[in-house]
Parts: structure tokens; sequence; C-alpha cells
């Protein structure tokens, strides 16, 4: 069986509820994630994406945790992914991010435990009838809750204990710089779409010191460094323009 049979056999499984009307989504939604996740209530929807968030604390930094549901009645499926924010400007972001201040990742590939899932693996599919959906729904609330929280823990932990990122953190809470150089800089990176090469003084020397802190640690970890580095001045300047 290839992918398309394996996709169609999910999709025309039988079912005797009524068909999913269009906006019907967001009550199932909403009524099982206050069942199985009452901590993470529905918070927005946007970009015909449905937004569930919870905030915590580390240091005295709000951490903004986000699970995304993409959901489509035409093609039967659901698109889900997890997000952990030190910057809010992300939170309705759908795009997925590595880095080490506001991580991203789809929700089956961290199922998985691998970057690359087959087609047929990539999407919770439903068969566009209610008894159908909800019960994928509820799967996905229970992956979340086995998958996604401890990676939102993990990522929680480390705002409390990395010395990669208390060392970003300490370099923007006492930068003073040139803000028009730096937004400059920033823009012209964000242009580019070149979030982790930008051309600054000020990024070099934060590079630097989130390096130093490594000691030999594991790759994953350094090749973070320099997207994180732009965050963290994207933040700053945020909070200082």
């Amino acid at each position: 069986m290839n992918w398309f049979e394996k996709i169609k056999a999910i999709t025309s499984q039988e079912d005797t509820s009524p068909e999913l009307k269009k906006g019907g989504i967001k009550s199932i939604l909403i009524t099982i994630a206050k069942k199985i996740l009452p901590d993470f209530p529905f918070m927005a929807y946007k970009s015909s994406c449905y937004i569930f968030e919870r905030i915590r604390t580390a240091g005295g930094l709000e951490i903004h945790e986000t699970l995304h549901i993409s959901f489509s009645l035409s093609n039967r499926n659901f698109s889900c992914s997890i997000a952990s924010r030190l910057n809010p400007k992300y939170i309705y972001s759908n795009s997925y991010n590595s880095s080490l201040i506001n991580p991203h990742i789809d929700l089956l590939v961290l199922k998985k435990g691998t970057g690359v899932i087959p087609i047929e693996e990539a999407y919770y599919f439903h068969n566009g009838k209610v008894n159908s959906t909800t019960k994928v729904v509820e799967e996905i609330f229970k992956d979340f809750k086995i998958y996604g929280l401890p990676f939102l823990d993990k990522n929680l932990e480390a705002f409390k204990t990395s010395p990669t990122i208390k060392a970003g953190i300490h370099f923007i809470e006492n930068l003073a710089c040139d803000k028009a150089e730096l937004k400059e800089a920033i823009t012209k990176s964000m242009a580019q779409n070149r979030f982790s090469a930008i051309h600054n003084s000020t990024f070099d020397v934060l590079k630097q010191i989130m390096y130093s802190t490594l000691e030999g640690r594991m790759r994953e970890v350094r090749d973070k460094v320099p997207n994180s580095a732009f965050e963290l001045l994207e933040l700053y300047w945020e909070r200082e323009k």
C-alpha cells in the first residue's frame, strides 16, 4: 500500500456520526483541551491556526508555551506544533525554529524522534465526521501531554540552568548600544532572511560570550548560538525601541 492509499484508508473510515460542519472544530478542540490539558486554555485563532497557551516563569522571565493546531476539513488533516517562546512576538508565528530562545517544533516530529517523516505520518488525519475527528483531537492532546510537556519542561529548565542562555540574557539586560545601528542591522538581516549572520559588532560580541560558556558541549547547542544571539538582540531592540 503506497502513501496515497494509506491516507485514503484513514480518511474514508466508516463513521455513522454527522458530518463535521465548517467551524465546528473549535468547540471540539476547546472541550477536549479542558478535559486533557486544562492548564492550556484556548488563546486565539489566527492565520488558520488554533492556539492554546500556558505562561510560566524562569528567573523572572515569562515563557510563552503554546500548542498550535491547524485544521483542514477539505484535506482531512491536522497539522500540530509546539513552541516555548521568550519573545511574545513569535506567539502567532507558524515558522519552525530550533533556537535556544524561541524553539518551535512539529508535534509528530517530536513524537517520532526524527527530523524526517513520511507524508502519511506527517499529519493527524480524520474522515470529516464528528466522532472520528473528536477521537483524533483526543489523540493530539494526549500526544501533547506525553511528548510536548517534557519538551516544554526541558526548555523551561534550560532558562533556569543553561550557562549559555544565562550569559545571553545577562548581556542584553546590561547592554547599552547604538540602537539605530542595531535596528539597521536587524532590519537588513530580516529582509534578507539571514537571521543568524548579521553584520554588527554587538552581535559578534554576544556570540562569543555565548560560545565561551559551551566548553565542548555538544555541537547541537553550539549550532544554535548564532540564531539565539540574533533573537536576544531582537528582543532587546523591541523592548528598548
